[in-house]
C-alpha cells in the first residue's frame, strides 16, 4: 500500500493515523485532513534505519512525546499521558484501566501503544462486566482483555489523551513543526537508540546494510512502505501551499515558493522509494540480499539521499524566511 492507492486517508505511520483517527471525536474533526496531520506533526518527513538490518522498530524507536504529543500540539490539543513496564501491579493496571475510561466516558479515545502488535492504535470502549476494553489498531479491531495489559507485546502500557483543545495559528504551529523537521533531517532528534540513524543519514545506514548483505526483508519492506508513503504525504502537503497560503505577504509568497520547489524534490525522493517499493513488497519482502538487488536498492537510496538533501535546504531556506525579523 502507497498512500496514493488509499485516497489520502490511511497511512504506514500508525502514530499519525492514530492521531487522525481520534480527530473525529474532537472539535476539531472537519479541520485537519490526513495529508496536515502528517506534514504539520512531521511524520511525512521522518525516516529511521538501523545500519546492521533495517530492522521494523526504527519507525517507532523514539518517546512516544515525539510521536504523538508534538504533533497533538501543534494541532491545538492539550495532552495527558500515562505509562509504565510489565508486569505491572494491580494498582498500576487499574490505574490505566480508569486512565482510559474517563476519556471514553468523556467521548473522547485514548490513544495505546502496542495493543495488538507494537503499532499506535485507538482504545474506544470498555465493559467493566466483561472486563474489556475495545480496541483498533492497524492489524486488529476488537476486544483486549483487562488482564492482557500486563501482557502486551512490547511489556509497556502507553496511553495518551487529550484533555483540552485550543485554537492555533497555521503559519506559528508550521514555524514550530518547521524547525522540528529540520532538526530531525540533521540527525538532531533525541531517540531512544543511538544505533539508530535518522534524518539524512538513515539513507546512509541503509545503503551500508544493503552493502554488507545483512538486510532483515521483512524490516526492510516495512521501512520502505512507512517511509515511501510518508513522502508521498510530504509532496501532497507540500503542493498544498498555494491554497493553504495564498496572500500577498512576503512570508506566504516565499512558503509558496519554497513549498513548490521542496516539492519537487520530495517528490524525486517518493519516485526513488516507489521503485524499492516494487523491489521489496511488504510483507514478502523480495531478496534484499541478492547482489543484483542490492545493488539497485543502493542505487536507489543514493538517489533519494540526494534529492532529500535538496528538499532539506528548501526547508531550511523556508524557515529562515519565516523567522527573518525584516519580513512583514
Amino acid at each position: 500500500m502507497t498512500a496514493t492507492s488509499n485516497g489520502w486517508t490511511m497511512t504506514w505511520t500508525s502514530a499519525a493515523q492514530a492521531i487522525y483517527a481520534l480527530l473525529p471525536y474532537t472539535d476539531k474533526k472537519e479541520r485537519y485532513t490526513l495529508t496536515d496531520v502528517m506534514g504539520v506533526s512531521g511524520h511525512a518527513f521522518r525516516i529511521n534505519i538501523h545500519p546492521a538490518d533495517v530492522n521494523a522498530a526504527g519507525p517507532t524507536m523514539f518517546d512516544p512525546g515525539q510521536l504523538l504529543e508534538h504533533g497533538l500540539h501543534l494541532l491545538g490539543f492539550a495532552t495527558e499521558p500515562l505509562g509504565f513496564s510489565t508486569p505491572a501491579t494491580p494498582e498500576q493496571l487499574r490505574e490505566a484501566i480508569e486512565f482510559a475510561q474517563a476519556s471514553i466516558d468523556r467521548g473522547l479515545p485514548v490513544i495505546g501503544w502496542s495493543l495488538f502488535i507494537p503499532e499506535f492504535g485507538l482504545i474506544y470502549g470498555y465493559d467493566d462486566e466483561k472486563q474489556e476494553l475495545y480496541c483498533r489498531d492497524p492489524q486488529q479491531d476488537g476486544a483486549l482483555p483487562y488482564t492482557k495489559l500486563n501482557e502486551l507485546p512490547m511489556k509497556f502500557v502507553y496511553m495518551l489523551r487529550v484533555t483540552d483543545s485550543d485554537d492555533v495559528d497555521p503559519l506559528e504551529a508550521w514555524t514550530k513543526g518547521l524547525r522540528s523537521i529540520i532538526e530531525f533531517a540533521r540527525g538532531q532528534a533525541p531517540t531512544l537508540s543511538a544505533e539508530y540513524k535518522h534524518g539524512l543519514a538513515g539513507y546512509d545506514a541503509w545503503i551500508e546494510a544493503f552493502r554488507h548483505r545483512t538486510v532483515d526483508p521483512f524490516g526492510n519492506a516495512y521501512n520502505t512502505a512507512v517511509v515511501c508513503c510518508a513522502r508521498e504525504f510530504g509532496v501532497r502537503f507540500l503542493e498544498s501551499f498555494p491554497e493553504r497560503w495564498p496572500g500577498k505577504s512576503e512570508r506566504e509568497e516565499a512558503l509558496r515558493r519554497l513549498g513548490t520547489e521542496a516539492a519537487k524534490h520530495y517528490g524525486a525522493v517518493a519516485e526513488a522509494l516507489r521503485g524499492l517499493h516494487r523491489l521489496f513488497p511488504f510483507p514478502q519482502g523480495g531478496e534484499p540480499n541478492d547482489p543484483a538487488s542490492a545493488s539497485e536498492a543502493e542505487a536507489l537510496l543514493k538517489t533519494a539521499k540526494a534529492a532529500e538533501e535538496q528538499g532539506v535546504g528548501a526547508l531550511e531556506r523556508m524557515y529562515e524566511a519565516l523567522t527573518r525579523e525584516s519580513v512583514s
